[in-house]
């Protein structure tokens, strides 16, 4: 409990309010990116990368990663 108050406390709200519909292959995968662009996000962080692949998330100027490529993003 006392990790995720730390967390809260550095996080900032995000207003989204579902404006633009991104039309992914998985349909529950579409607040993903609704959300990062309300939050002007550089990465949408998942382990479910390929349904994210069809997706022209690099044109809006998004990249999506897994956990694991995002820790060695911070690294260096």
């Amino acid at each position: 409990m006392e990790f995720l108050d730390g967390f809260a406390s550095i996080c900032t709200p995000i207003d989204a309010r579902y404006l633009w519909r991104p039309n992914l292959k998985d349909e529950a995968d579409n607040h993903l990116v609704e959300l990062a662009i309300a939050a002007q996000a550089r990465y949408i962080i998942t382990n479910n990368v390929s349904d994210f692949a069809q997706a022209q998330l690099k044109q809006l100027g998004y990249e999506v990663i897994t956990p694991e490529q995002l820790l060695r993003v911070l690294r260096s």
